[in-house]
Parts: C-alpha cells; structure tokens; sequence
C-alpha cells in the first residue's frame, strides 16, 4: 500500500500541481486532516473547493506536543478505519503547504508504518506558504548568497533569536506561538529592512501587514512572517 502525502498549497486551488490532483482523484482512499478542536479542516476545504468526489474520512491529529499521546491517538483512529483502507493500494492525506515541510503526514507515516511494514510512502510537494506570502509582497525570499532562515515559532526565543541573527532573510511560521515576545524577537535580531507578515495566504480571508504591524503580537495560528535585511 502506498501512503501519499499530497501538498496541496496554502489555499488557493488554482496554485495546486498537475500531480496533487491526479493522485487525489485516483485515491482509494482519502483521509482529510482535522484537529483536536473541532475546527475545519483547511486542506478539506481545499479538496472541496477542487471538486474531489472521493469518499473521504476525517483524521484528527491531536493538537499535543506530546509524541506518546499523539501516536496513541492516531494508531487509534488507524485501527478504527481499518474497513476503509485494508485491502486499499492507495491512500491520500492532503495537507496544506509542501508535503515535505511540517506536514502531518510524517507523523501518520512514522505510526502507521509500524502497524504494516510495507507501507510505502511518497510525497508530492505544493506551492508553501511563505513561498506565497513572499509573492504577495511583491519581494524576492531570498537573493544570491543570501542566507534564508525557515522556522517554526516557539515559546524558545533565544534558540530562534541564535536563527534570525545569522539570517539575511526569515520565514517565521507560526509566530503565534511566539506569543508576547514577537516584537522584542524582531527587535533584538535586527535591524531588519522589511517585515511582512500574511494571514491565511491563498484563502479567501487572506490579509497581508507591513511594517511594525507586521511584528506585533498575533493569536493567528495560520500566518508567516517574512523579514529581510535592507538590501540597499
């Protein structure tokens, strides 16, 4: 059997490849990301707005940092929807963004594949949020010998602080998780010549911020921010 995870971009189903809708519409299965909360699945929507006809099964990811319980969680819901993929050549898990890029479906695979050893897995990319989010500024991510820092946001602030400094140019996902500290993490990295920060990149709610708007504190969990140094 073959896992596949299917990047299918940050919103928009006009920026998915050729090949993600292939596979999603050749599929035996398809499972559709959801969280812990209840809260809409963003690829699902995705997948809706493409049209996709396959019969499709919500799969929670629990929102935990804890490995333990999470694997718990998700090798349970394998075993329960056991019916609709024993026997299945192929199964999909679309996710938002690249498949290869803090993607749920390493987690799905890790679990999974100790529950049948030969599951194969392959990854299909897709157009990522700050890839986007960059576009959308009308600024290139990252030009020439320019070092480019892509990294998750974290209560840490001195390990993502040790980042930014030795960066010309930073991808900040999720910078909620930053919480409070998101100003002073800019500032004490600095100095910067351009921050951007987009909300929802590619779907229909998208918004984009600049400037010192773009470095306060923000409870949107689906937002990047882009700094570069001033490239004179």
């Amino acid at each position: 059997m073959i896992l596949y995870g299917v990047g299918v971009g940050p919103g928009d189903p006009d920026l998915m490849t050729i090949g993600a809708v292939r596979v999603l519409d050749s599929a035996d299965v398809v499972f559709i990301p959801v969280s812990d909360f209840g809260r809409r699945s963003v690829a699902g929507d995705i997948y809706a707005r493409l049209g996709g006809g396959r019969k499709t099964h919500p799969f929670t990811f629990p929102m935990t940092t804890d490995a333990a319980s999470r694997d718990a969680g998700i090798r349970a819901q394998l075993d329960l929807l056991r019916p609709a993929w024993e026997g299945a050549g192929c199964v999909a898990l679309p996710v938002i963004g690249d498949s290869a890029l803090y993607a749920t479906v390493a987690y799905l695979y890790t679990v999974w594949r100790d529950m049948c050893p030969d599951l194969d897995l392959r990854l299909l990319p897709g157009i990522s949020a700050h890839s986007l989010s960059s576009c959308l500024s009308g600024e290139f991510l990252a030009m020439g010998a320019e070092r480019l820092s892509i990294l998750p946001g974290s209560p840490d602030v001195e390990r993502l602080a040790e980042s930014m400094r030795a960066s010309d140019c930073v991808a900040l996902y999720k910078p909620s998780a930053v919480g409070d500290m998101l100003t002073a993490l800019v500032g004490s990295t600095g100095p910067w010549g351009r921050a951007v920060r987009v909300h929802r990149a590619g779907l229909p709610e998208q918004r984009v911020v600049t400037g010192d708007e773009a470095t306060q504190p923000t409870d949107d969990y689906l937002s990047v921010l882009l700094l570069w140094r001033d490239r004179g």
